[in-house]
């Protein structure tokens, strides 16, 4: 299989056009927040162009957030969105821009698919939360590789993805490993219409997965995706949130 990579500067307007916050996912990243003192830090890790963060700072006012990316051009664009947050430029593979104990939550929407050295992500994990803090991980279980939409339509993508999800029980081994205590795990599940804005969001690639097939694979996609939007079908989203506390 072919090794892609992504130029997420060179895709950071695109992204911010195209993509948006899972409802579905905000919600449960809600649930927890609210069990958190006013005035808690909540941080995003790998947080793009800032979509998740900034409807959390929306709904949730009384706290203080922050997130960090690698990209320049995605913080560049989260900086242009919202007010609400505090972005750094940083890699979680290496040390993380924040101080030891300084954040009550951490969480990441699809990041950790990215992440080569697990290890050392869960030590900085484990060092920037306060005691009692917790990691929240949101990524996706080979169920939801093979029921999502995306690969649904674009068959082509799954051989990628499976081989770059990390499998469930290699985080929770790296978690331990730092220190850090698991405590289960939730499946995440939405639909969304499919109307014409949204695939002509598919068509800019707006996921990040799209350009790792060929532009054929994309074309014949696309067009299962409009037969869909004749039927009447919505549009599955599915997660699994991993949960960790300090």
């Amino acid at each position: 299989m072919e090794n892609r990579q992504i130029n997420y500067d060179a895709i950071a307007a695109t992204y911010a056009q195209t993509r948006a916050a899972a409802p579905w996912v905000v919600d449960f990243l809600q649930q927890h927040i609210t069990r958190l003192p006013a005035g808690a830090t909540v941080m995003e890790l790998g947080c793009g162009t800032g979509n998740h963060i900034r409807a959390l700072a929306e709904r949730l006012p009384h706290y203080h957030y922050a997130g960090f990316d690698q990209s320049a051009a995605m913080l560049a664009q989260a900086r242009a969105r919202t007010n609400a947050v505090q972005f750094s430029q940083g890699d979680a593979q290496e040390q993380w821009p924040y101080a030891d104990h300084a954040v009550d939550l951490v969480y990441n929407v699809d990041v950790i698919h990215y992440i080569q050295d697990l290890n050392t992500f869960f030590s900085e994990a484990k060092r920037v939360l306060k005691p009692g803090g917790s990691l929240l991980i949101v990524t996706d279980s080979t169920e939801d590789l093979h029921n999502r939409s995306l690969t649904r339509f674009f068959p082509e993508i799954l051989e990628y993805e499976l081989a770059r999800y990390p499998a469930a029980q290699a985080l929770h081994e790296a978690a331990q490993h730092a220190g850090l205590h698991y405590l289960g795990s939730e499946a995440v599940q939405g639909t969304r219409p499919i109307d014409d804005a949204y695939i002509a969001n598919l068509a800019a690639k707006c996921s990040s997965a799209l350009r790792l097939i060929s532009a054929e694979a994309h074309q014949a996609g696309l067009e299962r995706v409009r037969q869909a939007q004749q039927q009447g079908q919505p549009w599955h989203s599915h997660y699994t949130i991993h949960d960790y506390t300090n």
